[in-house]
Order: structure tokens, then C-alpha cells, then sequence
């Protein structure tokens, strides 16, 4: 046991023997300035508007359940844009179905999904009928 301790004293005596104290200059550019309040010019800043932009679209697409974010229902166009509709009826909440849509598309706005093209819903109309059910069936 004390051939061990002896080791173990000798071998940090010798680590810390090997340090050197460091001679190169601060970076300058790495220092932190302090900057007085009163060197500080104020900007006013525009706030962005809270409106919408609107625009009135009416095409056909298939309505997919998309397992991200929790899962949602998106619309994929012919074209395939991929639009994410606000206010889809659950009677329309038909993974694969088949709908004709008019709306609005939402510019200007941000959603948790990251998917898609807000679209605000103003006439439906299902051509064909999709899966019904359940997030947990519909994966």
C-alpha cells in the first residue's frame, strides 16, 4: 500500500512539475470589451407586422398524415406543394383522400410544423375518401 501511495505522490509531483507558466501575451482580439451605456446609440426598430398576407388559391390535393411535430394532416398538391392547412375538418382528416380546396394562403406565418404553406380553408370538397383513423393506426 505504501509503494502505491509513493507512486501515486511521485508520478503528480512529476505532472506537475512539467507545467509551465505560460509566456505568450493575451490576444487582444479574445478580450472582452466593456462598453459605457452612454457609447451606445439607440436604433428604433420597425416592428414587423402582425398581418397576414393573403392570397386566394383553389386547387386538388391529396391529404397526407405526416408524423412530425407530434403528427398533422397536409395537403400535397398535383404540382406537389406542399400546403398545411389550418382548418381541416376531421371528416376530411383522411390520410390519401382525394379533395378540392379553395383558400388562402397564409404568407408571412410561422408554425410549429415547419411543413408547408399555412393555407386557411374557405370550400372543400372530397373527390375521393382516404384512410380514416387514429394517429397511432394511420402510421
Amino acid at each position: 500500500m505504501f509503494k502505491k501511495m509513493t507512486c501515486v505522490v511521485l508520478s503528480v509531483g512529476i505532472l506537475m512539475s512539467c507545467q509551465q507558466e505560460s509566456t505568450n501575451p493575451i490576444d487582444k482580439s479574445a478580450q472582452l470589451n466593456v462598453v459605457a451605456k452612454s457609447e451606445v446609440s439607440k436604433v428604433s426598430v420597425k416592428p414587423s407586422s402582425s398581418k397576414v398576407d393573403q392570397k386566394q388559391l383553389s386547387f386538388t390535393a391529396t391529404v397526407k398524415y405526416m408524423n412530425l411535430e407530434g403528427g398533422f394532416f397536409g395537403l400535397v398538391s398535383k404540382e406537389g406543394k406542399h400546403w398545411l392547412p389550418m382548418n381541416l375538418k376531421k371528416e376530411f382528416q383522411q390520410d390519401g383522400a382525394v379533395i378540392k380546396v379553395r383558400g388562402n394562403a397564409l404568407t408571412g406565418m410561422m408554425t410549429i410544423q415547419q411543413w408547408g404553406t399555412p393555407f386557411s380553408i374557405t370550400h372543400i370538397e372530397l373527390v375521393s375518401a382516404g384512410r380514416k383513423g387514429t394517429a397511432d393506426n394511420l402510421l
